[in-house]
């Protein structure tokens, strides 16, 4: 693997906004397959990932132009430029880049996409990004992008270079998220599905199906794992991030045969492998998720959109 700071251009407010923020790095972590990596991974700071294949392809796009520069920089070092753009899931942090990429085929999940057409434009929009994101408040305020147009996983897959396999999973992370697999460099690339040393997060999904969907991604036994936040992973982040689950599902089920609340088992929650992992608040909303999905009953948490809009991010 080499690594190398992207240095990519950035306008000025993004820039006052984002400059305690890491620096972006390329990792190429396969022949013609490179990782864009933004930040430490946390709220807001989702990674890319370049296909340089035929067609040279974009796996997500980050959250805000400013950021995408670099994954266009990246392309542009290398003497091409993006011919498809695949979005992995809606949530606003994989997405907003997709303004750069005018003229370019931009696909997505149909689900996904009939989510983004609802979801970008909405007038509350940006409140609720700076809200959920207020690290990026500051540039958030006209926050757009543009709609994937929906095609189904073996279309997307069809289009893709290096033979590459498009795996769907839906409720799990999201309302319907997209993996690539890549067999012959065992290189999987998988979105939100999975975080590396970051605390995930359901609110838009299902505890149960995320963690079903992990033990099909684990079965792949991939040798890296390149995750939608945080730095390249292996086989033994998948498993850490399916204990994780279990252990939430565990809190949830205390919970629900206790009587107890989601507050009183997560404060005596063991994260085991997860201790350290950024944003470890996310734990209560997600044992809530999993309680709800015991209980029946929908969950209304703070990261929730208002109905009829789409859900924004991580």
């Amino acid at each position: 693997m080499t690594a190398a700071p992207v240095p990519g251009p950035m306008s000025a407010p993004a820039a006052t906004a984002v400059r305690q923020a890491p620096v972006r790095a390329e990792v190429e972590v396969a022949d013609g397959v490179v990782a864009v990596l933004n930040g430490d991974g946390g709220a807001g700071l989702s990674n890319s990932v370049l296909l340089l294949g035929e067609p040279a392809t974009v796996i997500d796009t980050m959250l805000l132009p400013s950021m995408a520069d670099d994954i266009v920089a990246a392309l542009s070092r290398r003497g091409r430029r993006a011919e498809l753009v695949v979005n992995t899931h809606i949530h606003t942090d994989h997405i907003g880049g997709n303004v750069l990429f005018d003229g370019v085929p931009i696909v997505a999940h149909p689900r996904t996409a009939a989510g983004m057409r609802k979801m970008i434009g909405e007038p509350g929009l940006p409140t609720l990004l700076a809200k959920v994101m207020p690290r990026f408040a500051a540039v958030l305020a006209d926050w757009d992008s543009v709609a994937a147009d929906p095609v189904p996983p073996a279309g997307i897959e069809r289009q893709l270079p290096f033979g590459a396999r498009v795996l769907e999973f839906t409720d799990a992370h999201s309302a319907a998220d997209l993996v690539v697999w890549l067999p012959a460099e065992q290189v999987l690339v998988t979105g939100d599905l999975c975080f590396s040393g970051v605390t995930p997060l359901a609110v838009h999904g299902r505890v149960g199906r995320w963690r079903a969907a992990l033990d099909q991604l684990i079965a792949l036994r991939p040798k890296v794992v390149l995750p939608g936040h945080g730095k390249p992973a292996g086989i033994g982040e998948l498993r850490d991030l399916a204990d994780y689950f279990d252990r939430v599902l565990a809190a949830a089920r205390l919970a629900h045969t206790g009587q107890l609340s989601a507050e009183t088992v997560w404060a005596r929650f063991d994260p085991g492998p997860a201790a350290g992992w950024l944003e470890p608040e996310r734990t209560l909303v997600n044992i809530q998720v999993a309680l709800s999905e015991l209980t029946g009953t929908p969950f209304q948490g703070e990261h929730r959109v208002q109905q009829g809009h789409g859900p924004t991010h991580s």
